[in-house]
């Protein structure tokens, strides 16, 4: 793989003349982080940076950037020597990362400090490349179905589906038409808009056939039975008109939200939504395992690492360990509607005033990435090529064998 950065030079510049704050300090550590200043995720962040600060030694300096530049600047920084010391990650992100020699192996600080156990099993594989590990998980989500249990009393459906065959008479039997036949509540939601959901709606569907998107290898495997068969049943629900068509998925998150849908598969994000935007039902909404065999989709999307140009990957280390820690871990969904690695983050407490997150607690450390394997870098060039094979097919009639061949074909001729 090569690395390429292209930074304007005026950029560059400014960073070689970085505050002090950026200056490499034998007692001073710095943190580049998203949003740190944001509510929510920020003022959990603020927490694990005044422990630091008050129990350790040295003093770690956030450098808070937007969601949006974080990775850019990263690189840019990174390329010109003033990187931060600890630095947040995922799995899409590191094997470039990696490739820039920039994130330092962690696998003697884990052992050294009885770690290993500490974390969810299964949190620390998409952190680790070629048996070396180079990040800790922190947060993590999977989808789950969530439904409307009032929808479902009112069409004297007992409880929720359990497979995909379910899914289908549930969604027929929940969606509601006035006298002209408009659809005034849909079924089911399940995003096929030309957007990267779809792209997960299609692994999620791939996965409850038994399949997935490449083999053990990180071969592609799109163009295999199972693909087939997901899309397939894809086509069938998107045809019954139990499901929005064409709707964006932050569109239909607010349809779900407001009853104008019953089902939906998501993440636990969607309660606050609910509970913000109708409250007076918000007791209708609950949450089931995904209704397939097999593991969910996502897993890990931030984790904490250390660069490998640091002055002091020690201090950097007890500053990331922190995270890790009962004391934070027990704070951390009080502020994130993520879930933490943490083994038993949430405690028995937390989890009855919440029971919305079981499904998702129980499913996050077995998650089947979203980004293939062996193709975690390449994702932005890859989604793409597999939603415009599931349009061919909704939209233009395509079949599913001869849509999924031209994907197929073009990721090969890509990302192999």
């Amino acid at each position: 793989m090569k690395f390429r950065i292209k930074a304007p030079l005026a950029i560059l510049a400014a960073l070689a003349i970085a505050p002090l704050s950026l200056v490499s300090n034998a007692q001073e550590i710095d943190f580049m982080v998203v949003d740190y200043d944001a509510p929510g995720m920020g003022d959990w962040w603020k927490l694990l940076v005044e422990k630091y600060n008050t129990e350790a030694e040295g003093t770690l300096v956030p450098r808070s950037v937007s969601a949006g530049h974080y990775y850019e600047q990263l690189l840019i920084q990174a390329a010109s020597g003033a990187g931060p010391d600890v630095l947040t990650v995922n799995p899409n992100n590191l094997g470039e990362l990696l490739a820039a020699g920039y994130v330092l192996p962690l696998d003697s600080f884990i052992e050294q400090s009885d770690l290993r156990d500490a974390i969810v099993p299964g949190g620390w594989d998409s952190l680790t490349v070629d048996g070396t590990t180079y990040a800790l998980p922190i947060t993590g989500r999977t989808l789950q179905l969530i439904y409307n249990s009032c929808h479902f009393e009112e069409a004297g459906l007992d409880g929720p589906p359990t497979s995909l065959d379910e899914i289908m008479e549930y969604a027929e039997a929940l969606t509601q038409t006035d006298e002209s036949g408009r659809v005034t509540r849909y079924g089911m939601n399940l995003v096929n808009a030309n957007e990267d959901p779809t792209y997960e709606t299609l692994l999620m569907l791939t996965l409850a056939h038994g399949g997935s998107f490449s083999d053990e290898d990180g071969n592609f495997t799109l163009d295999t039975q199972p693909a087939i068969d997901a899309l397939t049943y894809f086509k069938a629900i998107y045809d019954s008109g139990v499901v929005p068509q064409g709707m964006s998925e932050t569109d239909l998150r607010a349809l779900f939200a407001t009853g104008g849908s019953s089902m939906t598969i998501d993440g636990q994000w969607q309660f606050p939504f609910i509970e913000q935007n109708n409250p007076e039902n918000f007791d209708c909404y609950q949450t089931a395992g995904h209704p397939w065999d097999g593991p969910a989709t996502g897993g890990v999307n931030m984790a904490l690492a250390i660069s490998a140009d640091s002055d002091n990957p020690e201090a950097a280390w007890e500053f990331i360990s922190m995270a890790a820690s009962d004391d934070l871990q027990s704070q951390f969904s009080d502020y994130s509607p993520y879930i933490p690695y943490g083994v038993n983050a949430l405690s028995d407490e937390q989890l009855a005033a919440r029971p919305y997150l079981i499904p998702y607690v129980e499913s996050s450390g077995s998650a089947h990435p979203i980004a293939i394997p062996g193709h975690a870098d390449q994702f932005n060039e890859i989604w793409p090529i597999v939603v415009d094979a599931v349009l061919l097919t909704l939209r233009d009639n395509v079949p599913p064998e001869e849509a999924l061949a031209i994907a197929q074909q073009q990721l090969e001729d890509c990302c192999s």
